[in-house]
């Protein structure tokens, strides 16, 4: 028998850095060496509108650093992304899926959305983006605290 596995999380909106209400959710299913991933935001997108990027996030001292996965796709109203990556080397940074924490979000302006592996409430205001300097940097002591680990200006909401 193949190795299977399947888990399902579910996304929180969260405005301000406070969890408001469930908006969607995530399904990740393991098998064969790869890692399927399955991202579904209902009712929040209007033509025209950013719809948003995706990332797949850990820890690291205290601090939720996100891996970019992709654009949110606007599919009739639902926001979604679909996607596999590599569950040992997460878009090549060294980072198991075994690690990560949950899916995480940013759309325009001060929403984010969430979905914890672990039953849990996030603290948004302590994420990242993956940063600059790579491994170097999360392992640096003045992690997010210099320039190389800040993200870029592109990237702002």
């Amino acid at each position: 028998m193949q190795d299977y596995r399947r888990q399902i999380a579910y996304l929180y909106t969260y405005e301000h850095g406070q969890p408001v209400k469930n908006s969607g959710f995530v399904k990740a299913e393991l098998r064969d060496g790869r890692c399927r991933l399955g991202i579904h935001l209902k009712g929040y997108s209007r033509k025209g509108q950013d719809t948003g990027k995706a990332y797949i996030y850990f820890c690291r001292e205290d601090t939720g650093i996100g891996i970019y996965l992709g654009e949110m796709e606007d599919r009739n109203g639902v926001l979604e992304w679909q996607g596999a990556v590599d569950p040992d080397n997460i878009q090549e940074k060294g980072v198991r899926f075994s690690e990560t924490n949950g899916i995480w979000i940013r759309r325009p302006g001060s929403k984010d959305y969430v979905a914890e592996w672990q039953e849990g409430l996030a603290d948004v205001s302590r994420f990242l983006l993956y940063p600059k300097g790579g491994e170097t940097c999360i392992r640096c002591p003045r992690f997010g605290n210099c320039k190389r680990s800040m993200e870029d200006v592109s990237d702002k909401r």
